[in-house]
């Protein structure tokens, strides 16, 4: 903007003539020296516009083209662009040289020139002015530092990120695990959420994006989705940016720190607090269904002597294997967890609507537990053996989760009155008649 005006007040000057200390004036608020080109661009004229300014040596300039000066640093490619500009003969402004000071600094100039044309229209050389634009220069890297800094960050970071405006849109993409996107980063840009997302994902997104909207900001907004390596879980960070219905959403893998939420560690089951909100959602689903289910308390037998005799090591490793052979036994669909300790759940559906075919099922499958979690496991050149107590309640329509816990608590202890490494089953109905 200062060299505009700067070509203007040159302009200006000249056409002033008579009223030079008006012009002189005009000149030193908008610049800091003036100059003047001979027709073959030798600097013969060169002093300041005011006092007390910082200047380039300016009797060493003349004589010289800029591109010869030893007292200005000018690279090859500034110096082909100024010197083209020069033969052009018209007029150019914003042109940026560099002077060394006397402590090795780099000062910057802007210079601003118009042609010097006889009567005739003979080119006789230039005039012009400059001003002294090292503070914006410095401002200017000071930004391209912090935005290198950024740029890094960035690149470190392992979170994607986008911009995407209100309607869903998205204008850029940051993503440092590709494999993390739902389709690839060259074909999200332009594209709208609803082309690239499933449904759930879309609708946890927009409400994130109402609440920046309002409020700036937006954070822990989750949602899972399926990608080629499995089901990852992402939370969501947003920022509204300023002036404009477009935001910065920041999305973090969050699978890792997810499974420790929701699974036990030792066994990889879904743990007490996961696996009891999908036996609520199961039971919810249930209500309406007029198949009969089963809830079945596994408990294993003298566990504490495992532990006391062997060691925790040992008893772990058995929870281990006991989980695992749980799984080859209950439906993947089922609900299936450890509650803590040596106390597993699992939530058999889908049973059917007669109730002895029921009956019989909860009895297979609670024979399977008993039979293959009673097969020995290695431990250190030996072998350790345990047997299971299994409490089961069958049920159907609308029931209180916390009910059927205890109803099938109650069998479990139940068959360790038995003797244990036994089953005892029994009709929800029946049960409440007596609780």
């Amino acid at each position: 903007m200062e060299s505009v005006c700067a070509e203007r007040r040159v302009a200006a000057g000249e056409r002033l003539g008579g009223d030079g200390a008006l012009a002189e004036a005009l000149l030193a608020q908008v610049a800091d020296w003036r100059w003047a080109m001979d027709a073959e661009f030798r600097i013969v004229r060169a002093e300041p516009l005011a006092e007390g300014r910082r200047l380039p040596p300016l009797p060493a300039l003349i004589g010289y083209r800029p591109w010869e000066c030893p007292a200005l640093v000018l690279d090859e490619r500034r110096r082909r662009r100024h010197e083209r500009l020069l033969w052009q003969c018209q007029p150019f402004r914003g042109v940026e040289l560099a002077w060394r000071t006397d402590r090795g600094r780099q000062r910057w100039f802007s210079i601003s020139g118009v042609p010097r044309l006889d009567e005739q229209g003979h080119f006789h050389g230039y005039v012009g002015v400059a001003t002294d634009v090292t503070a914006r220069r410095r401002v200017e890297q000071s930004l391209r530092d912090v935005r290198a800094e950024l740029d890094a960050t960035l690149r470190a970071l392992p979170d994607l990120m986008f911009e995407i405006d209100g309607d869903g849109v998205f204008h850029g993409v940051h993503a440092p695990q590709p494999e993390l996107l739902a389709v690839p980063a060259e074909r999200i840009v332009g594209r709208r959420d609803v082309d690239l997302l499933p449904p759930e994902v879309v609708r946890i997104t927009h409400q994130a994006l109402d609440q920046a909207r309002e409020h700036g900001a937006a954070r822990g907004h989750r949602y899972r989705i399926k990608l080629a390596d499995g089901v990852h879980w992402f939370e969501m960070s947003v920022a509204r940016k300023a002036g404009r219905d477009r935001y910065v959403v920041v999305v973090r893998d969050i699978t890792e720190l997810n499974a420790l939420a929701f699974y036990d560690p030792l066994t990889g089951l879904p743990n007490r607090r996961l696996l009891l909100d999908r036996v609520e959602q199961a039971l919810l689903r249930l209500a309406r269904e007029p198949d009969w289910a089963a809830l079945l308390f596994i408990d294993v037998d003298d566990f504490k002597r495992v532990n006391d005799t062997l060691g925790h090591a040992a008893g772990d490793r058995v929870l281990q294997e006991l989980a695992q052979r749980m799984r080859a036994v209950v439906r993947s669909s089922d609900p299936l967890g450890r509650l803590g300790g040596d106390e597993f759940l699992a939530l058999l559906t889908d049973l059917g609507t007669d109730l002895y075919s029921a009956r019989r099922t909860v009895q297979r499958v609670g024979s399977q537990l008993r039979e293959r979690l009673s097969q020995p496991i290695a431990w250190h050149g030996g072998v350790v053996t345990v047997s299971l107590s299994i409490g089961g309640v069958l049920f159907r329509g609308a029931q209180q989760p916390d009910r059927l816990m205890q109803a099938a608590d109650q069998l479990m202890y139940r068959a360790k009155d038995r003797g244990k490494n036994a089953i005892a089953i029994q009709l929800m109905s029946a049960l409440v008649r007596r609780m």
